[in-house]
């Protein structure tokens, strides 16, 4: 093995919590509105994950996806938002997850031997641009990995081939010396095999385990073998 890519969210970031401590701000926010705040936030949980596969797919630009994941919810709870107040929602919401991520415990330690074994490492990620970029300076990710690659700006996202490949000829190796490790069984496993790489399933909470696709429970299962 003589490179390792990594899926961002929920593999080196720990979105999930992120998004709960998100989610607590918006929260706070709803219900100075007179919003009722659970309900609203069960409505984004709701709309949110097939917004955004139509923006992984360019149905939706970014700007479209993150009104439209505030906006939507209203209309479920059959709510008309006053002016400026979906905006508010998507900068409270932004300002969280990209300024303030959490990261797994696991996750430097295991870049920082890698390095040490000079097994090279990127990253590649279907978020959005901009907010990926400011959860990479939050981090310091990017100081800690030789390449990051983001599917709004190489123009193609997971699990399309091209963008596994495009992270692979930029080191010059061959595409079975390249492992993919992501939380996401199509994302990150199906697809990087699809694509001739290696692949291996991060399953921190344990769910896949009656499935055939090779998994590790922490990152510090990501070793040459």
């Amino acid at each position: 093995m003589k490179l390792v890519i990594f899926d961002l969210d929920d593999t080196l970031v720990n979105f999930a919590a992120t998004r709960k401590a998100a989610h607590v701000c918006l929260a706070r926010f709803l219900d100075a509105e007179g919003v009722d705040s659970a309900a609203y936030l069960r409505a984004v949980m709701q709309v949110d994950r097939p917004l955004f596969q139509r923006f992984e797919q360019g149905q939706l630009t970014r700007a479209q996806y993150r009104l439209q994941r505030f906006a939507e919810p209203f209309s479920l709870i059959g709510l008309q938002p006053r002016d400026g107040l979906v905006e508010a929602l998507n900068k409270i919401f932004m300002d969280c997850v990209n300024d303030t991520p959490l990261l797994f415990d696991d996750v430097l330690p295991v870049l920082q031997r890698l390095r040490d074994e000079r097994i090279r490492t990127a990253i590649l990620t279907n978020g959005p641009s901009d907010g990926q970029r400011r959860k990479l300076k939050a981090t310091g990710l990017g100081e800690h990995v030789d390449h990051v690659a983001i599917g709004e700006e190489i123009g193609v996202s997971k699990p399309l081939a091209q963008a596994y490949h495009s992270v692979v000829e930029r080191f010059a190796v061959a595409r079975g010396d390249a492992l993919m490790v992501g939380d996401s069984p199509e994302l990150d496993y199906d697809g990087a095999l699809a694509a001739g790489l290696r692949a291996v399933l991060l399953d921190r909470d344990d769910v896949y385990g009656d499935g055939d696709r090779r998994r590790i429970l922490t990152l510090d299962g990501v070793w040459p073998r």
